[in-house]
């Protein structure tokens, strides 16, 4: 169970799947382990191109430890990933995150850029003032989450939060598409003190200004109906990156649920630009 060590001395768990391929290291979003990309990893270490995957748990949930210092900023998360690619051997990788994990990786390319070959960013935001904020109906939706009680262990995945990660026209497979989710938070609950320190850290993201300076290839991942993290925000993105590419998928906010192969087509895409290239 490898640890490497983040900002302030904290212990930053992750794990490697694949022996062979470019590496690929997945960030997941808000109060979430490494846990919630479920098939994700293992998939991508097979077929023809595989890839050597890496899954970081973010400071404060799964086995990451729970520090009050430094606070659960930005920047501090990067750095740990950085510290898990430092510690695992890998001096360069591809960078997927999604949502909260988005906005990580951007501050991991713009803070250690010989790290970052390229940037894959699902249902994620630049920040503000370029942030479009959810409906006010889906924002007091998800800020009441933690506290009412539907983000327990034993409540599964109540029907407020499952309209929230998924698109209205997925909602009646809710129960499929997030069957694994129940067990999930049963195993790795998150506490509300890291749910709210997480949430912080969002309200600090702003990185809109510095983005044109980044020379990595990037493929921007977006959801027609993502209530969350609406598809403005993904448009913001791509202007902002110069030569990004983006694509629009049928789904919400969690578009691994509803469209499992979305992060390989564009990593694979990342890919077959480096092959042409090179």
């Amino acid at each position: 169970m490898p640890f490497a060590i983040g900002a302030g001395r904290a212990r930053i768990h992750y794990e490697t799947r694949g022996e062979t391929g470019p590496s690929v290291v997945l960030i997941q979003g808000l109060g979430l382990s490494s846990r919630f990309w479920f098939d994700v990893p293992e998939t991508l270490t097979k077929g023809p191109d595989p890839w050597r995957v890496v899954t970081v748990d973010n400071r404060g949930v799964g086995r990451s430890d729970r520090p009050h210092w430094p606070p659960y900023s930005m920047g501090s998360m990067a750095d740990d990933v950085a510290a898990v690619l430092e510690h695992a051997g890998i001096a360069r990788a591809y960078v997927v995150g999604i949502s909260l994990g988005g906005m990580i990786a951007q501050h991991v390319a713009l803070r250690h850029p010989s790290r970052v070959a390229g940037l894959v960013l699902v249902a994620t935001s630049a920040g503000f003032p370029h942030m479009r904020m959810p409906r006010a109906r889906d924002l007091v939706r998800f800020m009441s989450l933690p506290f009412s009680g539907r983000l327990r262990p034993q409540a599964g995945v109540h029907q407020s939060f499952a309209r929230l990660l998924l698109s209205r026209k997925d909602f009646m497979r809710a129960k499929e598409l997030l069957a694994g989710w129940p067990e999930a938070l049963l195993a790795e609950p998150t506490p509300l003190r890291i749910y709210l320190a997480h949430f912080g850290s969002i309200l600090g993201h702003s990185t809109g200004r510095r983005l044109a300076r980044l020379q990595c290839p990037t493929v921007i991942l977006t959801g027609d109906d993502d209530s969350l993290l609406p598809m403005a925000n993904a448009q913001a993105l791509a202007r902002l990156l110069p030569g990004a590419h983006l694509e629009v998928v049928p789904g919400g906010h969690i578009l691994h649920a509803g469209d499992p192969d979305c992060v390989r087509r564009a990593l694979d895409r990342l890919r077959a630009e480096a092959r042409r290239v090179s």
